[in-house]
């Protein structure tokens, strides 16, 4: 059984889980109290400066350290599954003649240096890393920039869960490398002594998409939560048959989940099992389990089928699902891992996907049902959904993915990055 410091080791990379993203990816719209936002001026950036002294040796023997100081500056908030933009930078300090002769020529300076950060009593490490152009005549180790990667989901710091995150400073030690127009020269190393701290980082769940019912994602496996976020899924609802007691309806639900199916196929998922309820009320109450294999994961539409058995005229009501969740299997070092993404809405009340008005049969019933069951059958033709208000559904194409292809692949796809566990426990865990 795969433990939590494994599941940890889980890259942070499909998008989005493929969800993320490049700062953001296509489709992905940031929650509500972004960077100009009241919760930014309630949780503004907080700075920690440190002193390094610097070995020369590597230009030759006796030559005394020089010292340069390095202020990191780390966010007061970040969002799930986006990387959070780390900067550090250093102030330019004189090298003795010795070691400019040999620097002659050097047109830039690499910054390079690797941090820790924590949530939920999971560390790991992430990488910051800049490269400076020298400007003029070189006087000595000039001021440097290096901030953590926005664009490469391996390397990023992502926190995957909401609450508070940590950024331990400072970075224990910083590594200059000069560039002339040929070849790297002798790293210069630069290390501090300064007592260890953290950093508060408030993390709040990304949203994603903007059109739609709001639903919360919670990813799981082997039953420990490793990620979360929100998304506005684009629903629509149809009915096909006769509307009258009597008789049996198809419905389908269509989903427009992005590229969420796609992100799923890079973790290395075959096939991904979806299943939902639809709530019924009104003369037929009840709900329609809709259970569906997929196969085709380069769909960006998520479709299943059920059936409603029609006893009763009158009105009913088809609720969109105020849940649905897709499970599947995926290699993780080597051994198949059984994962879980439940979508829970959070839009209130629940949209109605589908209004059905059902008249009375004539002639030979068939034999009623209290409520509505589902057998995952396929409709027979289509029907156009009627009062479906705030369910962004509709026969045409979603206005936006509902997942983008950025942040699933960071959780899935093993790039590398620390992949933070929230440890609830379930069944015995």
């Amino acid at each position: 059984m795969l433990r939590a410091g494994k599941l940890a080791r889980l890259a942070v990379g499909i998008v989005g889980l493929a969800v993320c993203f490049t700062a953001l990816a296509p489709g992905v719209a940031r929650a509500d109290g972004g960077p100009a936002g009241f919760a930014s001026v309630l949780a503004p950036p907080k700075t920690f400066t440190a002193q390094y002294s610097c070995d020369l040796s590597a230009y030759g023997s006796g030559i005394s350290p020089v010292t340069v100081s390095a202020t990191v500056t780390v966010p007061g908030k970040a969002q799930t599954l986006v990387p959070v933009p780390i900067t550090l930078k250093t102030t330019s300090v004189a090298l003795p003649p010795s070691v400019l002769s040999q620097l002659s020529g050097v047109v830039s300076f690499d910054l390079t240096a690797t941090m820790t950060a924590k949530q939920n009593q999971v560390t790991f490490s992430f990488p910051l890393s800049g490269q400076n152009p020298v400007s003029g005549t070189l006087t000595g180790l000039p001021a440097a920039t290096a901030k953590s990667s926005d664009t490469n989901p391996a390397q990023a710091l992502v926190f995957t869960v909401p609450g508070t995150g940590k950024v331990e400073v400072p970075a224990r030690t910083l590594t200059f490398t000069p560039h002339t127009s040929a070849a790297a020269l002798p790293v210069i190393t630069c290390t501090t002594t300064v007592t260890k701290r953290d950093i508060p980082v408030s993390v709040t769940d990304v949203v994603i998409g903007t059109k739609g019912p709001l639903y919360k994602c919670v990813v799981t496996a082997e039953h420990i939560d490793i990620e979360e976020f929100l998304a506005h899924i684009p629903m629509t609802v149809t009915v096909s048959g006769n509307r009258t007691t009597g008789t049996t309806v198809a419905v389908k639900l269509v989903a427009r989940t992005g590229d969420l199916l796609g992100a799923l196929a890079l973790s290395g998922a075959t096939s991904v099992m979806f299943s939902a309820d639809l709530p019924v009320t009104g003369a037929q109450p009840g709900k329609i389990a809709l259970s569906e294999s997929i196969t085709d994961l380069t769909a960006t539409a998520t479709r299943a089928s059920g059936k409603l058995r029609l006893t009763r005229a009158g009105t009913d009501r088809i609720l969109i699902p105020e849940k649905f969740t897709f499970t599947f299997t995926a290699p993780v070092q080597g051994v198949q891992v059984p994962f879980a993404f439940s979508f829970t809405i959070k839009t209130s009340p629940v949209p109605v996907g589908l209004t059905l008005k059902v008249a009375k049969g004539h002639a030979h019933p068939q034999p009623s049902s209290p409520t509505p069951t589902g057998s995952g059958g396929q409709p027979q033709g289509s029907g156009t959904p009627s009062g479906a208000p705030g369910t962004g559904g509709g026969t045409g194409p979603g206005g936006d993915t509902a997942v983008a292809a950025g942040g699933l692949a960071i959780v899935l796809s093993g790039g590398g990055l620390v992949i933070l566990a929230r440890r609830r426990r379930r069944n015995g865990w």
